[in-house]
This record gives structure tokens, C-alpha cells and sequence, in this order.
């Protein structure tokens, strides 16, 4: 499997196919902990080859810097079909979550396993904000 995108979003639908991402960011900024945020969005699209057909588990994890994960982990089980006339196929996955709660400050990361190995992870920045920043990608 090769790894084409692994995002967090402040929302995204899969359409036909189609991949449709709104406000991609790399962290949340708030005065204290915890945070929660009303609605957000992991997104992967992940392309198989016709090899590779048949049934998968996709596992997302939110862990910190010390690798403790901060919510239960989420999974997802699919099974890739590859048409006879292809070499390979995306398929695209989109989990919603209501009321992330993320309880401390740091450099976290979120993880994507496939079939139970580790994948690829991208980071989530959890900071303190301050009266007089400019607003950003940071803001909750």
C-alpha cells in the first residue's frame, strides 16, 4: 500500500471517489486544557495494488510524545477490490470525530497502522495560546 495523503481536517466527505477536504491543520492553540473540539476529521487516501485486493484494517491513533495514546483508537475494515483492466486503486477513508478531547499541552502524533503494522503518522502540535498572536493553523 502506498500512502497518497494522512490529514486532519476541520471536515471532508468521500463523494464517488472523490476526496473533498475543508481546513486542513497541523495543531491546536487554547488558553488551558483540555481542549475539545466541537467536530474534526481524519482523512487518508491510500492506493493498493491489484495484489494487495481483499480485506484490510485501518487503525488511527492519537498518541503523545511518549507514544500514550490520548483517545481510544479508531478502526475501520474494508475490503480493496482492483477492476481486471487496472494496475492499482485509492480508496479513500474519512473518519469523523465529534468532541475531540485532547487533556495536555505537547507534541502529539497520529498514527496510521494497516493490518495491525505500523504505517506512517503525521504530527498534531497541542500549544498554549497567547493574547497577541495572529491567528493561523493553530486556532482552536
Amino acid at each position: 500500500m502506498k500512502l497518497e495523503l494522512l490529514a486532519i481536517c476541520d471536515a471532508a466527505t468521500d463523494y464517488q471517489g472523490r476526496l473533498n477536504i475543508l481546513g486542513v491543520f497541523e495543531g491546536i492553540a487554547a488558553p488551558k486544557t483540555p481542549i475539545v473540539r466541537d467536530r474534526c476529521s481524519v482523512v487518508t487516501r491510500m492506493r493498493f495494488s491489484s495484489e494487495e485486493a481483499g480485506p484490510h484494517e485501518l487503525v488511527v491513533q492519537f498518541r503523545n510524545s511518549k507514544g500514550v495514546q490520548l483517545m481510544p483508537e479508531m478502526k475501520a475494515s474494508f475490503v480493496v477490490k482492483v477492476a481486471a483492466n487496472r494496475a492499482s486503486v485509492a480508496v479513500n477513508m474519512v473518519l469523523n470525530i465529534n468532541k475531540l478531547k485532547i487533556g495536555e499541552f505537547g507534541n502529539h502524533e497520529i498514527a496510521l497502522l494497516l493490518d495491525g503494522a505500523f504505517h506512517s503518522s503525521i504530527p498534531l502540535t497541542v500549544a498554549r495560546a497567547t493574547r497577541n498572536r495572529i491567528r493561523g493553523t493553530m486556532d482552536n
